[in-house]
């Protein structure tokens, strides 16, 4: 991990609650130059009502103006997070089926927006947007610092499911042996799969057995989500 990927993994990890880390992604939203951040979450069941949970910083007039209208329904944003992993800008082109949501979106500051959903092995579905009124997001600052935002929202979707996992999830996670918890460990500072054989004393083939088992009980792609996950779930102190 890079040191400033370290220092977010530590600042959100160490957030007791959902609270405290939304308070933490806001802080370092804002050092990346947005005013607003909103996060959302959705869980896969019930399938006629699935569960969701939000929280964001958005003015109170819009909060409660989006809820009154029931703009989740006509949303692009949250649209596309159900179907897409990648970046969405906003823009009056994406917002051209809903005028309505956007003059008013604008009207309360909330003009130009970057946002980035999340899909898990448990089927849960996360969109953090970063928005502010002026200016518009260049191709140049984008290219600066989607890396930190990308990293961000990665942390977000991680540090909010060890919250409201529970409530959103079907089943719990199951538990980490000593050794899964040990090779995730050495991951997080840095150490290869050779390395960590060297460390523990058994070979390189067993390293990445105990690493595969982690990640299918994580249900994460790859060792770095993994120590991410198990981290933010407090199993690594």
């Amino acid at each position: 991990m890079k040191h400033w990927q370290s220092d977010q993994l530590r600042l959100v990890s160490c957030a007791g609650s959902s609270e405290a880390t939304f308070e933490t992604v806001l802080s370092e939203v804002n050092k990346l130059g947005f005013r607003y951040c909103s996060f959302g979450m959705k869980g896969p069941l019930p399938l006629a009502t699935p569960r969701a949970l939000w929280r964001s910083n958005y003015p109170a007039g819009w909060q409660q103006r989006y809820q009154e209208q029931d703009y989740v329904r006509c949303d692009p944003t949250v649209a596309l997070a159900f179907v897409s992993d990648g970046v969405i800008l906003w823009s009056d082109e994406l917002f051209a089926a809903c005028p309505q949501m956007r003059a008013e979106a604008c009207s309360f500051g909330l003009v130009h927006g970057w946002a980035q959903p999340r899909h898990d092995a448990h089927g849960i579905v996360s969109l953090l947007s970063c928005v502010r009124s002026d200016p518009p997001i260049s191709e140049e600052e984008l290219k600066a610092k989607n890396e930190r935002l990308q990293w961000l929202s990665f942390l977000c979707h991680e540090s909010m499911l060890s919250h409201w996992g529970p409530t959103l999830r079907n089943s719990p996670e199951s538990e980490l042996s000593n050794r899964e918890l040990e090779v995730l460990r050495w991951s997080c500072d840095g150490k290869t799969s050779a390395d960590m054989a060297e460390i523990i004393g058994v070979s390189e083939a067993t390293v990445n057995f105990h690493m595969r088992n982690a990640c299918l009980k994580l249900g994460t792609p790859n060792k770095t989500a993994a120590a991410v996950r198990a981290a933010l779930m407090g199993l690594l102190r």
